[in-house]
């Protein structure tokens, strides 16, 4: 049986409490949570009550107390390098938040000093991971709906999360892209995640693919947020030489009917349950068709990961993805580039809106000015350049 790893988590989350927490209790088999750190001392004393474990307000004071194989990183973006820089150089392995960072120079700090010092590195982008998205990857690779031409994602996610859902589902590396960009102001608002917003960002991006697909994302910050009324409706659709998947429904054209009306049956994928521990889990989702069945196999449900439709599964693979490159000295499933190209994608349709509109191929000039932008605010908001890694280890970076 392999060794278990000491896990440790650095930031509390969005929410106040760690949302990764109740997956660590189902994969208890893998890691032994020893240890949390943030600088809110009333999150600290309730989770260390409820699980147990030693508490700490300062990163530097965990490293010097704590044998670590694996820390957990969910603090705000600004913050991912310097933590993940520090906790590289003290030969501890990582898992961080999305986005990686939020420029390349910064997310190439953390790759360097992984590599460095030979550690693992992975992001947690979860959207790709979810039940469903597994499953429509499997119906796109059955060949069901012919080879993917375009993508629309409308009012869904956006930035890393959506970029990252365009890239693996169009199947190839991005061409180009053309970004329009509006900010617009809105009463101040505080959302469910606890992120403040005086304005909103509205992103609407066209782009191509190395392969020849084509992909429309649009998307604002308050849109994300859902808050303000926004988010009421949305579309993703993915169109193929065959059929296409609009939201969760597979559109299926039978071969007989391609020059007769090329109408299309519609088939809903079918979701199974089992029980484990009095909780209904999701077990597998199916879709039957005329000549086939695909099926996807939730790999953790025997864990009592999936309740809900399928919740906790992102994360239990996420965790599972750093826990197995370092039992096993093999890579993350996704990655320190992949995190970095997605962002780089989302950084390009912002590039693009200030370069007048042009279309940009990749990858981007460095540094680009959206970059040159940001490093100038984080020095302001901060008090240090982003390269001066020991003193931003102290410093408060609140959730925008």
């Amino acid at each position: 049986m392999a060794r278990k790893l000491k896990l440790a988590l650095i930031g509390l989350g969005r929410r106040g409490r760690g949302s990764h927490l109740p997956v660590y209790a189902k994969l208890k088999d893998v890691f032994d949570f020893v240890a949390v750190c943030d600088k809110d001392e009333a999150a600290l004393q309730e989770v260390a009550k409820e699980h147990g474990v030693n508490t700490y307000s300062r990163v530097q004071d965990m490293v010097k107390h704590e044998d670590l194989d694996v820390v957990d990183v969910v603090v705000p973006g600004d913050a991912h390098h310097p933590i993940c820089c520090y906790l590289a150089d003290a030969g501890i392995n990582m898992m961080v938040e999305t986005p990686i960072a939020p420029t390349r120079p910064m997310a190439d700090l953390m790759i360097e000093a992984a590599a460095r010092n030979n550690v693992k590195l992975e992001v947690a982008e979860n959207y790709h991971r979810t039940a469903m998205a597994r499953f429509q990857a499997k119906v796109i690779e059955s060949g069901v709906i012919g080879e993917v031409g375009r993508i629309y994602r409308i009012f869904y996610e956006g930035g890393y999360h959506g970029m990252s859902m365009l890239r693996l589902l169009a199947g190839s590396p991005p061409k180009s892209i053309l970004g329009i960009t509006q900010v617009t102001p809105v009463v101040p608002i505080i959302d469910r995640m606890k992120r403040r917003h005086t304005e909103e960002r509205w992103v609407n991006s066209y782009l191509e693919f190395e392969n020849g697909v084509a992909a429309t994302m649009m998307y604002s910050n308050v849109i994300h947020a859902r808050s303000l009324g926004r988010k009421a409706t949305g579309i993703s659709q993915i169109d193929g030489t065959k059929g296409a998947i609009v939201d969760n429904t597979v559109y299926y054209t039978s071969p007989a009917d391609y020059e007769n009306g090329a109408q299309a049956t519609a088939y809903e994928p079918q979701l199974s349950f089992i029980e484990v521990n009095g909780s209904q889990v999701l077990d597998r989702i199916s879709l039957e068709l005329p000549e086939q069945t695909i099926t996807w196999q939730n790999p953790y449900a025997a864990l009592g990961v999936g309740e809900n439709n399928g919740r906790g599964i992102d994360m239990a693979d996420q965790l599972m993805s750093i826990a197995n490159a370092v039992l096993n000295n093999t890579e993350p499933t996704y990655g320190a580039q992949a995190g970095r190209l997605d962002e780089e994608m989302s950084l390009a349709a912002s590039e693009s809106a200030l370069m007048n509109k042009q279309s940009l191929s990749f990858p981007l000039n460095s540094p680009s000015k959206t970059e040159e932008q940001m490093h100038a605010r984080f020095k302001e908001n901060y008090g240090h350049v982003y390269t001066d890694i020991e003193p931003l280890l102290d410093v408060f970076y609140p959730r925008q």
